[in-house]
Parts: structure tokens; C-alpha cells; sequence
């Protein structure tokens, strides 16, 4: 017997179910520009609709798309979105930009779902940026580290949303932004993925997906690229599980202050720069709490286990100068539990390095750094890294640690290791 709320429940669907409409994205044909007809759909589609890319159609997506304000609404990529193959013409476009930031799909609104095609095996339901001309254009041009005027991917600002199932090749650049609180984010697969053994050609700020919410579960997805594989920027209560990196800066953490209660569990890092990675930046001020990293399966990373609290940019200072009176976020209740695998003592680093010395570089690290404390004094309180078991890939040597004891506030006594520069030792 259902009760009464079940049952109001259960009729309200129902009628929302009812009154959805589908609308669907025609296909002009070669050389057409189908933001067009597409745009010309949405003032009646923007509420209670499923609008749908049809499978088996590459629709050509010559213009950034600006779907405005949606309610209940799913989109539906069936089919394939293909962007511009043009270089100068994207730059173009970005250039005129007011503050020179450039979303190719932008939406707001509550209760969104973006779904690629159900058939995850399809040759649709793929959003084709063209991206890997612009990596090789960026060997030829100074300074190095990617073109001018890249667009980002997706800009979704909405509550009450859902990102399933899609399915990017070859981002020029960054690829998700993502604004709302509960929020679910799972099945999807990003192909930023490049040749390792030449990193000449190097996805540069391809970062998969970058997050400000509460609330929020991310579970399931594939990400290969060259830069940070997630990270959090804000919010609170925020789970991101059983996922896989490729190639790129990790499971991260980059924020200054505002995100509490996150967990990073069940990833897989493999080839990748760092595996896990807390990162706010030089002369921060704020409070970051109740971070935890568990059973993280680590396949040659250069960092596998990575802190700092002094990031900056890699052409705005010479790493590991800090001034006397720098100042870092505050980090408390951060955990690490169960980290296993190899570290990259053979080829380390990546293709990011566009400087000598390195961006990276970190004083007093090896080349089998397992676990690296980049933390400023007195700006850490109950850090605990426990069972972690990590090999160089080689098979020689052991896992070395950075790490300073006046990062403590609280001391090193449950710290899990001892706190030198020098072999890990657990405790």
C-alpha cells in the first residue's frame, strides 16, 4: 500500500511526465550552421522539454550555443556535435569575448539533465572540439604552455542536475564548469588523451571538470587529459568515486578557503603528473576542512601523495622562493588512507613543464617523492596518511618523503610516517 505523500509523489511525476515535449534539433546539411535552427527551437523548449540531437546526425556547431534559462529540461546528444575545425575563426570569436572567456555550451537553470547517447559503444553521441591542432600549433608558439583565445567546453549553472553519459574527444581546453548544488555526474568519458612518449604535443588546460557545489556525487566516470582531472573549487559535501584518471593532475583539491567535507574514493591514476593533489595558492587566507583521499590506485605518478599551499604560476615567480611574510590556506582533518601502487622514477614530470626549473619543482624531492608536504608553518592541523604502500616503478630504491614538522599545529604524532626529508617511514 503506498501512503498518501507516495502517492502525491507519484502523480506529480506522472503529470510531469505528461506534459514533457520533445523537441527536435533539425539537421541543415553540409555547411550549415545548426545553432541556428537550434537557437530558433528554445523559446518554446526552455520549460518541461527533452530536446533531442537525433543519433546517427553530425550536427555542425559553428557558433557557441547559449541555451539560457532552463527548467526540467533534458538534452538529449543522440547524435554527434561537431565544432569548428578553424583555429583563427575559434580565436576570433574568443577575442571579441568580454573578459576573454568563451563557454561553447552555456545553460542555467534547475532540474537540467545533460545525457549522451544510452549506447555508450556508439560512434555518436560524441562533442567533437578538434582540439589536438591546437596542441601541436602550441610547440611553435612562445611563450609555450597552449594557443590564445582557447574556448572552455560546458558552463552549467543548475540545481537539481544530472550530467550522464556524455561523451568529449579531443577538448581543445577546459572541458566542464560546473555550479549547483545536488548535483549527480556519472558515465561520463573525456578523450583529452595524447602520445606519453612525446610530450612535445601536450594537451595544455585541459582540465576535465571543475566544481562549485553542495551536494554533489560524481561516480563513474573516465577522464584522460592534461590537467587536472577533477577538482574541487568549492562547496560542501562533495563525493567523487570510483573514477579513473589518465595522464593528467589527479584527483584535486583547488581551492583557497570554503570547501569543507569532500571524499575522494576508489580512483585510479595512471601516467599521471600527481594521483592526488591539495593545491591553494601563495598568500591565501582561509580554512579548508574534512578532506579525505581513500583507496587510491596509483599506476606511475611523479607525485602520487601532494600538498602545497603555495601554487603559483609558473612564469610569475622561481619555484620554491617564497618572501618572508607569505601566508597559505589553513588546512585541518585532511586524510589519506590506502594509497597503493608505483611512482614514476623513470620518466618523470610531463609535458607542462615550459620552464627551468619546472613549475613542479619542488625542493628536496626525489624522483621517488610517494608523498610531498609543500606546507608553509603552522598551517596544518591533523593531517593523518596511513597504509600506504608505494613502489618505484623500476623496482629500485624506495618512496621518499617531503615533509616539514613546523607545518604542524598540532605536531607530528598522528601524522602516520616520520616527518623528514628522507625514506617513508610509517609510524
Amino acid at each position: 500500500m503506498f501512503g498518501n505523500a507516495a502517492v502525491i509523489t507519484a502523480l506529480s511525476a506522472l503529470t510531469t511526465v505528461i506534459a514533457q515535449q520533445t523537441c527536435v534539433v533539425p539537421f541543415g546539411g553540409y555547411g550549415v550552421n545548426d545553432v541556428e535552427a537550434l537557437t530558433a527551437l528554445l523559446p518554446n523548449c526552455s520549460n518541461d522539454a527533452t530536446i533531442v540531437f537525433q543519433d546517427g546526425v553530425k550536427y555542425n556547431i559553428s557558433t557557441p550555443v547559449d541555451f539560457g534559462t532552463l527548467n526540467n529540461v533534458e538534452i538529449q546528444i543522440n547524435g554527434n556535435l561537431q565544432l569548428p575545425k578553424s583555429i583563427p575563426y575559434v580565436q576570433e570569436l574568443v577575442n571579441a569575448t568580454a573578459g576573454g572567456r568563451l563557454y561553447w555550451f552555456t545553460m542555467q537553470g534547475y532540474n537540467i539533465t545533460v545525457s549522451g547517447n544510452p549506447d555508450q559503444s556508439s560512434e555518436y553521441g560524441w562533442v567533437d572540439s578538434y582540439g589536438v591542432p591546437w596542441w601541436q600549433e602550441a610547440q611553435y608558439t612562445q611563450p609555450l604552455g597552449g594557443l590564445l583565445n582557447r574556448p572552455h567546453g560546458w558552463s552549467i549553472a543548475a540545481n537539481s542536475s544530472t550530467i550522464r553519459n556524455m561523451k568529449l574527444r579531443k577538448p581543445i581546453a577546459w572541458s566542464f564548469s560546473l555550479n549547483g548544488n545536488d548535483m549527480h555526474v556519472y558515465g561520463n568519458k573525456i578523450d583529452a588523451a595524447y602520445d606519453l612518449n612525446n610530450p612535445g604535443v601536450f594537451p595544455f588546460n585541459t582540465d576535465g571538470y571543475d566544481i562549485h557545489g553542495n551536494n554533489v556525487l560524481f561516480e563513474n566516470n573516465w577522464v584522460f587529459n592534461g590537467d587536472d582531472c577533477v577538482a574541487v573549487n568549492a562547496g560542501n559535501n562533495i563525493t567523487i568515486r570510483n573514477m579513473v584518471c589518465e595522464g593528467g593532475h589527479g584527483a584535486s583539491l583547488s581551492a583557497t578557503t570554503g570547501v569543507n567535507n569532500v571524499l575522494f574514493d576508489n580512483i585510479t591514476s595512471a601516467n599521471s603528473l600527481y594521483a592526488t593533489r591539495f593545491k591553494s595558492s601563495l598568500n591565501s587566507v582561509g580554512n579548508i576542512s574534512n578532506v579525505t583521499w581513500a583507496n587510491i590506485h596509483v599506476h606511475n605518478a611523479t607525485f602520487p601523495i601532494f600538498a602545497t599551499g603555495v601554487y603559483y604560476d609558473q612564469v610569475s615567480r622561481t619555484p620554491g622562493v617564497y618572501p618572508a611574510n607569505s601566508t597559505a590556506t589553513h588546512i585541518e582533518n585532511f586524510t589519506w588512507v590506502n594509497v597503493t601502487g608505483t611512482i614514476s622514477d623513470v620518466y618523470t614530470g610531463d609535458g607542462s613543464c615550459t620552464t627551468d626549473p619546472c613549475w613542479y619543482y619542488v625542493a628536496n624531492a626525489t624522483n621517488t617523492a610517494g608523498i610531498t608536504l609543500q606546507l608553509l608553518n603552522g598551517t596544518a592541523t591533523n593531517i593523518q596518511i596511513h597504509n600506504v604502500n608505494l613502489k618505484p616503478i623500476d623496482g629500485k630504491g624506495v618512496s621518499n618523503v617531503v615533509c616539514d614538522p613546523t607545518s604542524f599545529t598540532d605536531g607530528t604524532d598522528n601524522l602516520g610516517f616520520e616527518c623528514v626529508n628522507g625514506p617513508y617511514m610509517p609510524n
